[in-house]
């Protein structure tokens, strides 16, 4: 898994990228899947997605939680473009951020950048954010890694 960061990125944001043995459309189907990893974050629980979601305007109700303390918060997304790149804005009274991942066809199979930008807009958001700030890299690992797991396992690449 690779670390960085992109100069399109705003800073401060988290970025990891790896590389998926399947092709770009699984990839956009698996990231989607109501059960990818990325949509079950033990720290971001969202409700069940509307008929328009994934489509740029669609909204979703969140609930950020870490340790005892919840936030409520909108997911918005702000760009969707299969098997190309999707963005999402995440927005509430005491956080704002933003959510990308790109896919780009590399090789047979497909180069996947996940980043993930958090800013406290008030002082229980920043607060917040610094309780959990550590873990965004690593959890960002993990969802990629399962992300890569489900779409390899979905173009029947399943690596040993």
């Amino acid at each position: 898994m690779a670390a960085g960061s992109s100069s399109r990125l705003p800073r401060g944001a988290v970025e990891r990228r790896l590389f998926v043995d399947a092709p770009p459309d699984v990839v956009w189907t698996a990231l989607h899947d109501p059960g990818c990893p990325v949509w079950r974050d033990v720290r971001l629980h969202l409700d069940p997605a509307g008929p328009d979601w994934p489509a740029a305007g669609a909204r979703r109700h969140a609930r950020f939680r870490v340790g005892p303390v919840v936030l409520g918060t909108l997911v918005e997304s702000l760009e969707a473009r299969p098997a190309r790149r999707f963005r999402v804005g995440i927005g509430g009274g005491a956080i704002v951020g933003e959510r990308r991942w790109e896919l780009t066809p590399a090789a047979g199979g497909t180069r996947v950048a996940g980043s993930v930008h958090l800013e406290g807009r008030s002082r229980v958001g920043r607060a917040f954010l610094r309780l959990g700030r550590g873990g965004i890299g690593p959890r960002l690992e993990a969802e990629l890694a399962a992300l890569k797991e489900k779409a390899e396992a979905a173009a029947g690449r399943a690596t040993p």
